[in-house]
């Protein structure tokens, strides 16, 4: 069984834990996560990679930079130069009905397909006055979409407030920037830093306020492997019917 696993830097895993490590090890899984990614970007990658692929079932987390990049426009100085320019490249989708009809059409692109997919939700941004009420609505937007096309949807946002211990302190990316870029090398060339990072930060969820910590990504690869579980026994007894 071949799964594709596509999404942005919380799906890649350079910085913070990527769920992939978590999941059952029998799997067949590429990982194309990719870093700084979008609603749109997803769309146009997945598009090329299934004409050329196929997969059984995709598992598909994205919408996060959507939210995040033109957040930053307003968090210091600095951050407006850079996100303004990226969020540009990145094409993100700042409206939500936008966004939603955008889901939707990737939904629809995937099924079409013949795929089986599941779908987990924005999560939560342990960010200085972060719009996390967009990340919910969205997410409620998600699942309704999925709820018609018939894909499994995994809500880690509420999975992380009533799973997780919750934060004790909020972080801040303010005059950061550095910061990011320090992050990013440290995790990528030694990835066992990573909890380190979030204990001395005071983060739990996080190791940074966005990406996941060892227990965020643990969580949600055991969600992820319940709905792998139901897809295979589904498809095992499907199999039997059809046998008879």
């Amino acid at each position: 069984m071949k799964i594709l696993c596509i999404g942005d830097s919380l799906t890649y895993g350079n910085v913070g834990y990527s769920y992939i490590p978590f999941l059952n090890k029998n799997l067949l899984i590429s990982n194309k996560g990719k870093n700084g990614d979008t609603l749109y970007g997803v769309s146009n990658r997945l598009k090329k990679i299934l004409v050329s692929n196929n997969f059984d079932i995709i598992i598909l987390g994205i919408g996060t930079n959507d939210i995040l990049l033109p957040y930053l426009k307003e968090v210091d100085f600095y951050w407006k130069i850079q996100m303004t320019s990226r969020c540009k490249i990145k094409k993100c989708i700042e409206d939500d009905l936008d966004f939603s009809r955008k889901f939707e059409t990737l939904v629809e692109m995937i099924k079409s397909n013949g795929n089986k997919v599941i779908i987990w939700g924005i999560p939560f941004m342990n960010l200085t006055e972060f719009p996390n009420d967009i990340v919910i609505k969205r997410n409620q937007e998600i699942k309704l979409i999925c709820e018609n096309y018939g894909c499994d949807f995994i809500d880690i946002n509420i999975i992380q407030k009533d799973v997780l211990p919750q934060e004790r302190k909020v972080y801040s990316w303010r005059w950061s920037f550095l910061t990011r870029i320090s992050d990013a090398i440290s995790m990528t060339l030694f990835p066992k830093s990573k909890d380190w990072f979030a204990k001395k930060r005071e983060l739990v969820q996080t190791v940074d306020g966005v990406h996941f910590s060892s227990k965020t990504a643990s969580i949600l690869s055991k969600e992820i492997d319940r709905k792998l579980e139901k897809i295979v026994l589904n498809r095992h007894k499907n199999s039997i019917l059809w046998d008879k």
